[in-house]
Parts: C-alpha cells; sequence; structure tokens
C-alpha cells in the first residue's frame, strides 16, 4: 500500500497527506463507489442489505490489515494501516459521528469566536489512560504542541501551521488560537491523538515503535498488547470511560497479498478488511458468508487539464473533451456499478452540517453540466482555436484499470473530432512523481479523497493560485483571483448560508472554466463476514474507532 506524498495534494490533505490512505485507495484497480442517491452511511451491500447487529459479546475478531505499520505515532509514520491500529486505541479532543460530522470525544464541549480563531475546549474530567493515570489537560496540549515542535519533525506539523498558540487555560480548559480561520482545523484534531505527557517525553524516538514492548499509552476502549511484523493485537479496557464496545479481544493481520486477502477470508483466517482489491477471475462477491458494502462515494476520480499549455488553455478544447466524455457510460461498464457519476469536484455527502438534502439537491441541479454529446463537442471545438483536431496524451497510473478502461473509450470518442489521445499509462509512483513536480503535466488523470467532511478539504486543494506550484494540489495551474477571493470568504465567515452562497460561486466557476473535468464519485469498500455488521460505515471510517463499532449480526 502505497504511502502519500507530504504535500496537501488532491484534497485537503490529499486524504490525510502522507496516510496512505489516497495510496490504498489509488493503488486498488476497479475499486470504485457505489451508484444511488447521497446519503452519507453504508449502502445496501452486494449480498442483499445490510442486517442489524445485536448486542452479543463477541469473543475475538481478526481484520486484515494491507501492510506493517512502521510505528503507532503518526507524527513519525502516517500511513493508513498506522492510523487504522491506533485509532482503535488512542483519541483526540474530537472525532466523527456515523454521519461524518464532527462530535466531541476527550473533549466534553468546545466553542469558537466570530473570528474563527480560537477555539476553547473543556476537556473531559474521569478519564484514565491504560496504566490507570488521568488524563489531564497538559497531556492533552502537549500532545497537540509536539506536532509543531522541529526536533520532533512531525508529519502533521503542515495541518499544525496554521496554530497560533495552544495553553492550558483552566482546570479542565484548554485553548487553541489558529493565525487564520481554517474551517478544517478540528478534522486535524481528529487525527492528533493524546498520549501522557511524562510518558512520552521519556519514549522520546521510541514512542510507537514495534517491537516486545508495546511503546504507546491511550486512552481508548481498546489496549494494544502487542505491535509486530505480523500485526497489532488488542484487548477491550473494562475501565474504559464511555461505551465499551462488544469485542473482548482483536487482531489486526498483516497480509498484503490480494489473493492471500480473499484466501483468508474465505477461511475466517480473517473477518474483514477495508478498501480490498480486486483479484483478477476472483470475485469478493462470491465468496461464501462474506457481504460486501459500499459507502457513499467521496473519492473523486477527475481528469486535470493544464492551463499553462496549448490546447488546454483553451476552453472550448476543455469543454469540447467534457462533451466527449461518456461518464455515466463509464460508470456502468468499468466500474462494476460501484460508482456515481460526478458532477462538481465536492460531493454532495460532504455539506454536513451546512445545508440540508434538499438545499445540496439545488445546488447540484444549477451547476454546469456537461452530457455526453459528439455533436455538442464539434461545435465546441469548432469555437477553438484547434478546429480541425490536435494530437495529445493523456497519463494516468496503471493502478485504476476502470480509469484506464475509460480513457481507451474516450481515446475512440475523440477520433471523429479530429483530436488524436496517446495514452500515457505510467507506474502509480512516476503518476505522482508527474503531479507533485508540477512540469509538463498536460492532460492528467487525478484521484482523491478527503481528510474531512467539508467542501473546503477539496477546493482549497485543486484551485487556490497558490497552489499551483511544485508539491502542491493546483495541477491545473488554475489561477483566478476571484475565486481566491471567495475562497477566503467562505473560509472567513461564520454564517452558514454565507458560506453555502460563496460555495457554490466557486463551483460554478469551476463547472465554467472547467480546470478540472470531474468523472464519478467513487465509493469505499468493506468485506466483512456475515456473522458480522459494522452499523454506520461509512467513507471517512478511518477517522472513527471503527473497531467499536463492530458487532454481532442480530
Amino acid at each position: 500500500m502505497a504511502d502519500f506524498d507530504p504535500i496537501r495534494e488532491l484534497t485537503r490533505r490529499e486524504a490525510l497527506r502522507r496516510a496512505g490512505i489516497g495510496g490504498a485507495v489509488l493503488a486498488l484497480p476497479g475499486l470504485l463507489a457505489a451508484c444511488g442517491g447521497s446519503d452519507s452511511g453504508s449502502r445496501a451491500s452486494s449480498n442483499g442489505g445490510t442486517p442489524a447487529g445485536g448486542s452479543a459479546e463477541i469473543d475475538s475478531v481478526t481484520w486484515t490489515l494491507n501492510s506493517s505499520p512502521p510505528t503507532l505515532d503518526l507524527a513519525t509514520g502516517f500511513t493508513l494501516d498506522a492510523l487504522l491500529a491506533i485509532i482503535t486505541s488512542l483519541e483526540g479532543l474530537v472525532t466523527l459521528d456515523d454521519e461524518m460530522a464532527l462530535k466531541p470525544l476527550l473533549a466534553e464541549s468546545w466553542t469558537e469566536d466570530e473570528s474563527l480563531t480560537r477555539y476553547v475546549f473543556t476537556v473531559r474530567d474521569g478519564v484514565t489512560f491504560w496504566d490507570g493515570s488521568p488524563l489531564t489537560v497538559e497531556d492533552v496540549a502537549y500532545s497537540l504542541t509536539r506536532h509543531m515542535d522541529p526536533d520532533v519533525g512531525s508529519q502533521l506539523a503542515g495541518d499544525f501551521a496554521v496554530v497560533r498558540s495552544v495553553d492550558v487555560s483552566g482546570e479542565r480548559e484548554l485553548s487553541i488560537r489558529l493565525k487564520q480561520p481554517d474551517p478544517l482545523f478540528l478534522f486535524t484534531l481528529a487525527l492528533s491523538f493524546v498520549t501522557p505527557k511524562a510518558y512520552t517525553q521519556e519514549q522520546g524516538k521510541k514512542l510507537g515503535t514495534p517491537g516486545k514492548e508495546v511503546r504507546t499509552i491511550g486512552t481508548g476502549p481498546f489496549q494494544i498488547t502487542g505491535f509486530d511484523d505480523a500485526g497489532v493485537t488488542l484487548e477491550r479496557r473494562e475501565d474504559y470511560w464511555g461505551e465499551k464496545p462488544k469485542i473482548r479481544n482483536a487482531t489486526l493481520k498483516i497480509i498484503d497479498n490480494p489473493q492471500t486477502q480473499q484466501l483468508a477470508m474465505q477461511s475466517e483466517e480473517t473477518e474483514g478488511i477495508f478498501d480490498f482489491q480486486s483479484v483478477p477471475g476472483k470475485d469478493w462477491e462470491k465468496i461464501p458468508n462474506v457481504r460486501t458494502e459500499y459507502a457513499a462515494g467521496l473519492w473523486i476520480v477527475s481528469l486535470s487539464f493544464d492551463l499553462s499549455m496549448e490546447p488546454w488553455n483553451d476552453v472550448h478544447v476543455r469543454r469540447a473533451i467534457a462533451h466527449a466524455t461518456d461518464r455515466a457510460g463509464y460508470v456502468k461498464a468499468f466500474t462494476g456499478g460501484h460508482a456515481r457519476v460526478a458532477k462538481s469536484l465536492v460531493p454532495p455527502e460532504v455539506w454536513t452540517g451546512l445545508a440540508d438534502e434538499a438545499e445540496v439537491k439545488a445546488i447540484y441541479e444549477q451547476l454546469p453540466d456537461y452530457a455526453f454529446d459528439i455533436e455538442a463537442a464539434k461545435r465546441e471545438l469548432a469555437q477553438s482555436a484547434y478546429p480541425d483536431g490536435f494530437t495529445a496524451k493523456l497519463t494516468y497510473s496503471s493502478d485504476d484499470q476502470a480509469a484506464g478502461r475509460a480513457f481507451v473509450n474516450l481515446s475512440e470518442a475523440l477520433k471523429p473530432l479530429g483530436i488524436e489521445l496517446e495514452l500515457n499509462e505510467v507506474p502509480h509512483a512516476k503518476w505522482q512523481a508527474t503531479l507533485y513536480g508540477h512540469e509538463d503535466m498536460g492532460l492528467l488523470y487525478r484521484s482523491s479523497g478527503p481528510g474531512g467532511s467539508d467542501p473546503h478539504t477539496y477546493l482549497s486543494a485543486y484551485l487556490p493560485s497558490s497552489a499551483a506550484v511544485k508539491n502542491s494540489g493546483n495541477t491545473a495551474n488554475f489561477k483566478d483571483p476571484d475565486v481566491d477571493r471567495l475562497l477566503d470568504e467562505q473560509a472567513e465567515t461564520g454564517d452558514k448560508a454565507e458560506r453555502v452562497k460563496l460555495l457554490t460561486e466557486i463551483l460554478t466557476t469551476a463547472g465554467e472554466e472547467l480546470p478540472y473535468l470531474p468523472l464519478w464519485w467513487q465509493d469505499t469498500a468493506m468485506a466483512i463476514n456475515d456473522a458480522l455488521v459494522m452499523p454506520g460505515f461509512n467513507s471517512l471510517y478511518y477517522l472513527q474507532n471503527w473497531l467499536a463499532k463492530v458487532q454481532a449480526k442480530a
């Protein structure tokens, strides 16, 4: 499973910056999203729906991880598999609920001032770490400021760059001041796990490292009892401050081969896996006693047009390509039905807390759209500086087989327009290097997921003029002063209605100017033993204590 490069890239965190989450899904050929409505929870499984959970205790569960976590300290080794292990057992001030909305965790509550630059958290009383020591505000403050310490070199340091100060302002009160408003800062706190100050200082660079001794301590419902190259073992804490999970013991087992993963599920050696990888000639849906589920798609697959290069600097060329792109056909033919046609870079599910379903539907209905229509494509091209066509290259990752098949179809559809599209399939690492290098990008495949449930997580990476540089996410070299201004204004306002209005203006401009052509929103997949259920499974499972949600089927 590929680790992510340290840029805010494709979305705000490019699915959590270095979390490997981007790499995890980018590396999965054919893992595309479920079709259907805009619900943010788990969609019906391909095996007949999601059953209800029961109250029975579960002695043990074994879950598959795709690779061994390098550490159990996100500051020094931020991968998806590390996060999946850590979030079962360590906690931050906030977390996400089943609707992907932020809610308190170690914070009992919080307030923010009108400037959106000062947050005051009331830290929960009566919480203890695994070793029985009480959680203090000083522990929380130290755990946060550690990411700002250059000597630590935290991989979350970029996300804390907006922080001006973290102060203990009362017996159970923590105050955080920001340099400027950041709509996504609270999502950073969902990843900022708290460990005891004295213990963390004592461990130093050994914190979280694998070996005979577990070198981390948290406040979560599971205690990590073992960590080595084979995986992670956990046991339920009977003295946990909150609701106890149903599982008594768990093993997170490392299996890096997709076929071996399927065999392990078939033999019930393991009982669950996220973002499973397809295996030629085999089908996860056909494994006995295994149920597959798909959570509403937050992952956006798109094309990026480099506006600094010909012919992509011509909006009529971009619109011609859009009309020649059969997005609905691609979803039906190449994704197994597990995707939805994307009308914008931002999926409707991430407006949680900003607008209700009817408002979101109205926003998307009025956004510019480009129906598959070859005649319309010809008319657009005729208005361009290239009416007779041209030759161009499309670079994409070999890891995404569905996109590759779609691009073969696109190249054929463009031939009647006089456009010869050379398909440049490259290894995943080379494709990433092209994105990060930010030189001669031309027409480029993009795929990215969110680090939070907010439209800003996408737009702040794709569109700012300041991000049109090396190691940043604006691969289209799109530079619009009005969009830059709107991005700043929506980040700074505390008025939700005003923010929705500004975000809608941004999406409308992006649709008209078309620096990126959204193709589809792909969903997150889970395979789980049919004796188990995970109520509320969603695409941001990695920002929640997913293991604590597992129950026996009723």
